[in-house]
């Protein structure tokens, strides 16, 4: 009798360990694919954020153009000749404008350590254009390089000694 329940019992512990590994697989799968979103999700928060920024920098970078491009306008209207006209538009203007260079600069704040740069360059034709210069985004801080580190530079030590 013994011998007949051996030779019809199941042998389930094949499938199990597979079954057992598919479900690991599964899992491990699923775990992986949450981090990716949720990775994923992080970084369209980040980017939303960062064109936020600009736009309400570009904004702001608008409204001064704008504002540069009336004084050019007024003081082409009060003005008689260009150095009257620089003159007048230094003092409209104050620290804004460069005498030297004849432009019209700022910068405006963002996050992340950075700003928007501004220049202008005015010019006082027809009836008074501003024509734009440069508009970037630029570092606000110096960036400093870590250098604490040893890193090889791709030469041997025996090359470097002559050996």
């Amino acid at each position: 009798m013994a011998e007949q329940k051996n030779k019809y019992r199941a042998n389930i512990g094949g499938p199990s360990l597979i079954l057992i590994f598919i479900v690991m697989c599964l899992v491990t799968f699923g775990m992986l694919s949450l981090s990716t979103a949720k990775s994923e999700h992080n970084l369209a928060v980040r980017n939303a954020s960062a064109i936020t920024e600009y736009y309400r920098a570009d904004g702001e970078g608008e409204a001064f153009y704008q504002m540069v491009l009336n004084k050019v306008k007024s003081v082409k209207e009060k003005g008689r000749g260009q150095t009257e006209y620089e003159d007048l538009l230094a003092q409209e203007l104050g620290d804004y404008y460069h005498k030297e260079e004849k432009t019209v600069i700022t910068q405006i704040p963002m996050e992340r350590s950075q700003a928007l740069f501004i220049e202008l360059v005015p010019d006082f034709g027809e009836n008074g254009k501003v024509r734009i210069s440069k508009w970037n985004v630029v570092p606000s801080e110096d960036y400093e390089v870590d250098n604490s580190m040893d890193v090889w530079g791709g030469e041997s030590k025996r090359q470097e000694t002559g050996k």
